[in-house]
């Protein structure tokens, strides 16, 4: 059985993948949808919960800060890298209102 969470987590990526914005990989809107759903909201937490190497977590956080404004970092664990983040006014303008 699917947990309804999981439905809307598909139906969020698959959305903000359909934007027209270039991400670095498809992790982006992934990123994106499990902040919006409050599942992660941080690179470490996101990586442990997805089974994704941290280091390539940061890597697209980086991307989706810097190059895209979609989320706006505001704290950095300086041992672990563990980069906190929320969702800025232009990332929450593709992630669906329905979800």
């Amino acid at each position: 059985m699917t947990h309804p969470l999981e439905k809307d987590l598909e139906y969020a990526v698959a959305m903000i993948a359909q934007s027209e914005i270039k991400f670095l990989s498809p992790m982006g809107p992934l990123i994106l949808a499990a902040a919006a759903l409050e599942i992660a909201s941080d690179s470490r937490s996101f990586a442990r919960i997805f089974g994704i190497a941290h280091a390539l977590v940061i890597r697209e956080c980086v991307s989706l800060s810097e190059e895209l404004h979609l989320i706006e970092p505001y704290k950095r664990a300086d041992k672990s890298q563990r980069l906190f983040y929320d969702i800025t006014e232009q990332g929450w303008s593709i992630i669906p209102r329905d979800i």
